[in-house]
């Protein structure tokens, strides 16, 4: 996990978050230790409490990291962001049903906060756009054989699917039988579909540049995992 940027009405706890930022992209243990050597007034707002355990999690792991975060959402419920943390790491803890229950949350938190982004058509068709050029980058041989795949887009993953464990703010799926699935002699009737999640995108993107990168390398990952890479393959192809 990186350290999460966050929007703050202190301007004193958004100045301390610039420099522990700024810090841990150096040395993460030193903004550690600058976080946990910071003043009560500071140390005890909600946003730096966060970051505390991000780092936490990065320096010690998400043993340590946990606690943290269970007192944090216990003193601050509606925070999307600490929940989120929080079920990525039980996720990674293996406690599936704890992270299942707060994956949920932070659906319906992410809703109320930020609704649906019913992109409007200029928009999508950008989101669509970006994602036909991320494409289009691919060697023929690939191309060729992701026709018949289609790209869509929905506003943010249904409840339904968070409740089987995926992640809700994710980006974008691959569903479906993969290529080596699809050029069996067997044939299935389940479709294959790559899905772009608007909401995310929109909500991961500062601008029109951000999200055409953020597309790109959404699509890329997705088309990925149709060609048979795990997350570890995608990681070391700079596509996590």
């Amino acid at each position: 996990m990186s350290t999460p940027e966050r929007n703050n009405s202190d301007p004193r706890v958004e100045a301390f978050l610039d420099e522990v930022g700024e810090l841990a992209a150096e040395d993460p243990e030193a903004a550690l230790k600058k976080v946990e050597a910071a003043p009560a007034e500071i140390a005890s707002h909600p946003d730096v409490r966060l970051v505390r355990a991000d780092l936490v999690f990065g320096v010690n792991g998400p043993e340590d990291a946990q606690p943290l975060l269970v007192e944090l959402v216990k003193s601050e419920p509606k925070d999307p962001d600490a929940r989120h943390m929080l079920a990525c790491i039980e996720a990674e803890l293996g406690n599936e049903e704890a992270a299942i229950a707060h994956f949920l949350e932070v659906l319906e938190l992410d809703r109320a906060l930020e609704g649906d982004h019913d992109v409007d058509k200029d928009v999508e068709d950008r989101i669509v756009a970006a994602a036909e050029a991320a494409l289009a980058k691919l060697p023929d041989l690939f191309r060729d054989r992701l026709k018949g795949v289609p790209i869509l887009v929905e506003p943010r993953p249904s409840r339904d699917l968070v409740a089987e464990g995926f992640d809700p703010r994710s980006l974008g799926l691959f569903e479906g039988p993969d290529d080596a699935e699809r050029s069996g002699i067997e044939t299935t009737a389940a479709p294959t579909r790559i899905v772009l999640y608007t909401s995310n995108l929109l909500a991961d993107s500062l601008d029109d540049e951000e999200l055409a990168i953020e597309v790109e390398t959404t699509v890329l990952h997705e088309v990925g995992h149709y060609f048979g890479l795990d997350e570890e393959d995608l990681e070391r192809v700079g596509l996590d």
